[in-house]
């Protein structure tokens, strides 16, 4: 991080020395990080996590201590005497590393508020809404049968006395006509597929407002998202304030993503989206600047014709509904409660693909009249909420790639970044560090934690910087990317376009320190030759991550399994014994079931009994072995579908509960050198 200035780094030598006793610089620095870590806890601890005031002066905290660091970085960390170019990349890595602080001071100044809207809907549990006519609309274009099969059962089985649920499908196919029609929804497609999803809701909603009743609100579903049976129940009484424009509700998944996934994470880790949609997006609503999702949202039908449809400007069509609504009086509010589960990306390039098209579209609203320096009549929050959207996209990512990247030219250049020596750093950034984690790993229930969160971030990190790029030079032109579903594989798969990068900047950081170990060599020895061995550590321990991320493990299973618990009971079908048990796991394909007294070697085909037998359910044996039967279930289409409204519209789930930090550790360095 350091490297040729004369300058001597303030208050250290430039090599590392193991303090073994107390100093004074030493008892310093302990002093100000046990001060930043404990305002916060003891603020959440004293007067809860939901009092404003241990908000206030939690983010008060941070506040500070980031602005702190940034002025130390500005005004005394710049190196000195270096050629110009290597200035000039200094300077770039400065601007970026404000740009991205100045992008989690927004978070740390929006937390200080929080919105939920839950008691509302209970105060109102009588709403004439709750009997308002409503269309669902289910936007498909390349799914598969099973896919849109739940998602269409889970819509039709809405509690809701006027309701009439449309399949949109993009991809003009028969047998979704034939599905749609066969489980009760109706059917529409387009012969000219332009503007992507929001042309399709749009012609859509031209043909449900000239068909019989006119609906009153439209919940929006991506085609691999199934809604809870009271998703209308919950979300309709909030338009009885009638500026309200739009009820947005988290998304919840069912199964891993590719980062809990390739990391063996999935039981104690949540998913990557867990933070905003559970404790920021309250945050945003608080402050009026909640949006648009995309899925799982209910929308005012009159106030999505007063705007003209879901605007097509841009990949990301559900933040500019949000935009051009408020240009037409109407808000968008956030209910946090779970009424939705859907499919997060299975695989890692979908994964990438889908950030990238997010990345893109808010480069391009930039571009339109919703952009912060926009013509539009909106906000001033508002205007805020868009500059700290744009300010993310375009600089934390493209700064992760410079974190792993400095160490690495200044092994064979020379070049620093930064001027300081290890026990510096620790003084100026160490505070900041942790008074964020404490506030993180408090308002943010443990999902957001520095180095998972890093390799999250720098794994997308080169496809979304060639995003940035691209997308501020020629922000329109580009294709509509649909996130590929149903994916399936056998065997382990290696994403090498993915990891080669990763990959080879490990291997030069390692090669380059180790170039540099010995005396004799320039860099030994010099200002800032220690730190930049702590931070080649750090940067080749986050590059390893990478790299195993990008080694897929086998997905063979066709459905996603869910934790269960449940009593139950089996019957053979030769013998006719009855045997109690416990279900592990369920699933449409299938189940686990637990026996204390064990099962025989060989098991006959039978059927699962649920709810003390109002469930009966037909299976086949496929193994047993010791405590555990895993069957596979034979249904019919009644069967299968009465099960998927069963499991996907119930109060099943596989989120995590709990985060356990130590086996997150020990599971994430299991993969790494397995």
């Amino acid at each position: 991080m350091d490297a040729g200035s004369k300058r001597q780094p303030h208050g250290a030598s430039s090599e590392f020395v193991l303090r073994t006793e107390l100093d004074p610089i030493f008892a310093r620095d302990l002093a100000l990080l046990v001060l930043a870590g404990s305002v916060p806890t003891v603020a959440f601890l004293l007067l809860g996590p939901r009092h404003l005031l241990a908000r206030l002066s939690a983010s008060l905290t941070c506040v500070v201590f980031a602005l702190r660091y940034l002025w130390w970085r500005w005004f005394i960390s710049m190196p000195e005497d270096q050629l110009p170019w290597q200035q000039v990349w200094a300077w770039v890595f400065l601007l970026f590393e404000t740009a991205s602080t100045i992008s989690s001071l927004f978070v740390y100044i929006a937390m200080t508020r929080f919105r939920d809207r839950s008691p509302d809907v209970d105060a109102r549990k009588n709403s004439k809404l709750l009997s308002a006519p409503v269309d669902v609309f289910i936007a498909t274009y390349n799914e598969e049968k099973q896919i849109l099969e739940r998602t269409i059962v889970g819509a039709v089985s809405i509690e809701h006395p006027d309701l009439r649920v449309w399949v949109l499908d993009d991809g003009a196919r028969a047998w979704v006509r034939e599905l749609a029609e066969e489980i009760g929804a109706r059917y529409i497609s387009r012969t000219k597929r332009v503007h992507a999803k929001a042309g399709n809701i749009n012609h859509a909603l031209g043909i449900a407002l000239s068909e019989g009743r006119k609906p009153q609100f439209i919940l929006l579903l991506d085609a691999d998202f199934v809604a809870s049976r009271n998703i209308l129940k919950r979300t309709l009484p909030l338009f009885e304030e009638e500026d309200v424009g739009i009820v947005q509700t988290p998304q919840h998944f069912f199964n891993p993503d590719p980062i809990q996934a390739n990391l063996l994470i999935s039981s104690v880790w949540p998913d990557e989206q867990r933070f905003f949609f559970n404790y920021l997006m309250p945050c945003k609503d608080a402050w009026g600047s909640a949006f648009l999702c995309g899925t799982s949202a209910v929308l005012r039908v009159d106030a999505l014709v007063k705007c003209g449809g879901i605007p097509t400007a841009t990949v990301t069509e559900d933040v500019l509904t949000t935009f051009s609504m408020i240009e037409a009086g109407y808000r968008t509010i956030y209910l946090n409660e779970k009424l939705s589960n859907g499919l997060a990306p299975e695989g890692l390039r979908e994964y990438v693909s889908q950030r990238c098209r997010w990345c893109l579209g808010a480069i391009q609203q930039v571009y339109t009249k919703w952009g912060f320096l926009g013509r539009a009549r909106i906000r001033f929050v508002n205007r805020v909420s868009a500059f700290e959207t744009f300010l993310y996209w375009s600089s934390n990512f493209p700064f992760k790639l410079m974190v792993v990247s400095a160490p690495l030219i200044y092994w064979f250049t020379g070049t620093s970044v930064i001027f300081s020596s290890v026990s510096e750093l620790i003084f100026w950034l160490g505070p900041y560090v942790v008074a964020g984690t404490a506030f993180m790993a408090t308002l943010g229930g443990k999902t957001v934690l520095p180095i998972i969160t890093d390799v999250s971030q720098l794994i997308v990190a080169p496809a979304l910087t060639k995003t940035v790029a691209i997308g501020l030079v020629k922000p329109w032109g580009h294709p509509f990317r649909v996130t590929a579903k149903g994916l399936r594989t056998e065997g382990i798969t290696i994403q090498w376009r993915l990891l080669a990068p990763f990959a080879v900047l490990a291997l030069l950081t390692a090669l380059g320190m180790i170039i540099n170990m010995y005396p004799g060599r320039p860099l030994y020895g010099t200002p800032g030759y220690s730190l930049n061995v702590f931070w080649s550590i750090f940067d080749i321990a986050l590059l390893s991550m990478a790299c195993a991320i990008c080694v897929e493990l086998p997905k063979r299973r066709e459905e996603e399994r869910f934790i269960s618990g449940e009593k139950a009971a089996v019957i053979f079908l030769g013998t006719n014994q009855i045997r109690q048990c416990l279900v592990m796991d369920i699933g449409v394909s299938g189940a686990r079931l637990f026996r204390e007294d064990g099962w025989d070697k060989v098991q006959e085909n039978g059927v699962l009994l649920l709810d003390q037998g109002a469930v009966v359910l037909p299976f086949s044996s496929v193994r047993s072995q010791g405590n555990e039967l895993a069957i596979k279930f034979e249904l019919d289409d009644k069967e299968r579908r009465f099960l998927i409204k069963r499991i996907f519209t119930g109060d099943y789930g596989n989120e995590v509960e709990k985060v356990s930090l130590s086996r997150v550790l020990l599971n994430t360095l299991r993969k790494v050198f397995s």
